[in-house]
């Protein structure tokens, strides 16, 4: 009875949410797709709730345009039973860097910069930068951070992660207690970098500072800048740096897997919750909260080469440039996220699948997404013309493997 109960609330909302945006329900066989299969991924997914190992889970699949599938199910917060909602409001963490390289691109296309520039042509701060060369030695680095560097993760700035001695530096500046963008540039460009600029990937702070680079450019603070040419244009009404009064009953409850217990535990909430104090500090790389139905736009405009409805943010060609795996060339260089390995590669703001049996995974050769912190994760196939969007809150989340499963059972779906 819970099921079918949900069922047609599903009905109800997806006609009124999807109506404004022309976005057409179609049945999963209508874009060859199977309906039983898909049954299979809700109940994979259902299942991590069901278990205690989630408090909740929303997918989402587009394919030729059409949604065919929209599932939530669990609760905003285990402890009050708030039912989740259609439009739920989730931290994405680093689903904020696909956002922001589109804003940079954005500036790109209007001539602002060119890929090779070096940064510090537009923000001074970041010319002669030292170079950690080992055991804890310190040189004036050969190269200057290009512009490309920020954008693909070879800058030679990380996020502190790994225990070393530039580790140790970055642990020791406080910041979380900065108070804007502009702060945290000026901040690093006093630490060293991890290694020579282009020489290698590492996983960090990059998007921050691409963030900064579109306020410098723009002259307008990130958030603004990201309303009015993205948020605006795509009508993303529920995405955000500081979620709104009146949006605080929509926002989801983050949790942590207690290590004694294994049960969840609540480690960021709406009573106390950051995102509900006032933000000035506009993380680039993952400062962002959304619901499915926003990313979904956003997802939306990237398959089509850039526009959505009649607005145009990207030009196709733009797009492309964006989805090239841009990693070739650099080796991983230490910190949790690995890449470019395993047939995955880099782009301008996201992963590349660039060798598909190296993956392990189902998929298709220049399909490209990425995930956040608590789990969520989005993938985009432009072969199977495909986008799914995955939301949970958990951190870590990695030991569940539920974005592996999710991706699986979505391509296991498949017919045509």
């Amino acid at each position: 009875m819970k099921k079918i109960i949900i069922g047609l609330v599903f009905l109800l909302s997806v006609t009124l949410s999807y109506a404004q945006n022309s976005l057409q329900k179609a049945s999963p066989e209508s874009v060859g797709m199977s309906s039983e299969r898909l049954e299979r991924l809700d109940e994979q997914m259902h299942e991590f709730v069901d278990n205690g190992q989630l408090s909740a889970v929303h997918s989402a699949i587009i394919r030729k345009g059409k949604l065919v599938h929209w599932d939530t199910y669990g609760h905003e917060d285990v402890d009050s039973a708030d039912q989740l909602k259609d439009n739920t409001i989730w931290r994405i963490y680093s689903m904020t860097k696909p956002i922001v390289s589109v804003a940079a691109m954005m500036l790109y296309e209007q001539g602002h910069f060119q890929l090779n520039d070096p940064l510090h042509k537009y923000i001074p701060e970041m010319k002669d930068l030292n170079v950690h060369v080992g055991g804890g030695k310190v040189e004036k680095a050969k190269r200057s951070i290009r512009i490309v560097d920020i954008f693909r993760h070879t800058s030679g700035i990380g996020y502190g992660w790994s225990g070393g001695y530039v580790d140790s530096l970055y642990a020791g500046t406080d910041r979380r207690s900065m108070e804007t963008i502009e702060g945290l540039v000026k901040g690093l460009s006093k630490l060293p970098l991890y290694s020579e600029p282009g020489d290698h990937w590492r996983y960090g702070l990059s998007t921050d500072v691409l963030g900064y680079l579109v306020e410098v450019l723009s002259g307008q603070p990130l958030d603004e800048y990201l309303q009015e040419h993205i948020f605006t244009p795509l009508m993303m009404t529920d995405t955000h740096f500081e979620i709104p009064d009146s949006k605080d009953d929509r926002f989801i409850t983050n949790y942590t897997t207690d290590r004694e217990t294994g049960k969840l535990k609540v480690i960021d909430a709406p009573s106390f919750s950051p995102y509900c104090k006032e933000v000035t500090f506009f993380s680039g790389g993952g400062g962002l909260a959304s619901t499915a139905e926003d990313y979904l736009r956003f997802c939306q405009m990237l398959i089509r080469g850039g526009e959505l409805e009649g607005e145009r943010l990207l030009s196709p060609k733009t797009i492309e440039l964006m989805t090239q795996d841009h990693s070739a060339h650099s080796a991983h260089h230490g910190g949790p996220v690995v890449m470019p390995t395993n047939g995955t590669g880099f782009g301008l703001g996201f992963a590349v699948t660039k060798n598909l049996a190296d993956t392990n995974l189902t998929g298709s050769l220049g399909s490209y997404g990425w995930g956040g912190a608590a789990g969520t994760y989005f993938r985009i196939d432009p072969e199977e013309d495909l986008i799914l969007l995955f939301m949970i809150q958990l951190m870590p989340y990695n030991q569940l493997k539920a974005q592996e499963k999710f991706h699986t059972m979505v391509y296991q779906s498949i017919v045509d």
